[in-house]
């Protein structure tokens, strides 16, 4: 067995806006695949795993902390697959971050074997021990939005990757249409198939989709570079927006205009913590459990 080491930042070691703002810095600048490491960046934390004495690739972190050996690195990565170190406790895009990330590696990458035997164990461990947030990130809009039943509303969801999809799929009730804003529409439009109201457009057709009624809007994408962050601006500041729930990982409309809430508030995180306080023995008791049985994997 080869050894293992990593680095990591997480919410136990740096502030959530310092993890939001290297995180975006990733996703605006990807480095090179490398063939012998695996780099593991959401909005909460950013891990590199390598097996060889090698550097993390360049990005700004205030402090890190280390770990050696294979079973290290195959016990935290379950355990974060997992949801047991999340947030959220028991998220459910955290294991398809990992296995997305796994996804990208070379076939010939040395840590396939330990991704893997990970992914597997955080699998066990969630059915185990039934750990499945009560209320996610992309449950959000449905709490956060104020009820409005007699105005119809459109709900615009800027982004395309999976938080945004599940948004769409599964809108907070009051609404008519969804319309997803996107740089690239033509592979999401494939992927919202059959969700008869859901519109998909850039952003030189959104007046248009919008059809001039009052709309909420969700802001879920990683991609806030260039113009398209002026898009954004515009689209959620319009006249007819009535709200905005920011689940970027640093705010998208640092102006905080009426009706905006980052997922970093206070109230957001009080809302989250509250809603799955009964997650919190449960990821305990996954952990412990990860860590007791990776054994019979590795």
């Amino acid at each position: 067995m080869q050894p293992i080491t990593y680095v990591y930042a997480d919410d136990t070691t740096h502030s959530l806006a310092e993890l939001g703002a290297a995180h975006q810095g990733l996703c605006a600048s990807p480095p090179e695949p490398s063939h012998i490491a695996l780099l593991l960046h959401t909005c909460q934390r950013i891990e590199w795993y390598a097996v060889a004495e090698a550097m993390p690739p360049a990005f700004e972190l205030l402090g890190q902390s280390s770990a050696y050996g294979q079973r290290a690195a195959l016990v935290r990565l379950a355990q974060i697959a997992a949801g047991s170190l999340s947030l959220i406790a028991g998220e459910r895009f955290i294991h398809r971050q990992v296995r997305e990330a796994a996804s990208r590696l070379m076939p010939d990458h040395p840590l396939h074997g330990v991704i893997h035997d990970a992914l597997v164990l955080a699998t066990r461990a969630r059915q185990e021990f039934g750990l499945f947030a009560q209320v996610d990130y992309s449950d959000l809009p449905h709490i956060l939005f104020d009820r409005r039943p007699a105005e119809p509303r459109r709900l615009l969801v800027v982004g395309g990757g999976m938080l945004a999809r599940a948004i769409a799929a599964a809108p907070p009730p009051g609404y008519d249409r969804v319309v997803m804003m996107t740089r690239g529409p033509r592979k999401l439009r494939r992927l919202v198939e059959g969700l008869g109201t859901v519109t998909v457009v850039r952003h030189p057709s959104l007046d248009r989709a919008l059809g001039g009624r009052p709309y909420d809007t969700v802001i879920a994408t990683t991609n806030l570079h260039g113009d398209y962050q002026q898009q954004v601006r515009a689209a959620a500041t319009g006249p007819q927006s009535r709200s905005v729930v920011d689940l970027c990982c640093t705010p998208a409309l640092p102006e905080r205009p009426n009706g905006y809430r980052h997922l970093y508030d206070s109230d957001v995180l009080r809302v989250l913590a509250e809603a799955n306080r009964s997650m919190a023995d449960r990821a305990l008791q996954a952990r412990e459990w990860i860590a007791q049985n990776v054994e019979v994997t590795v």
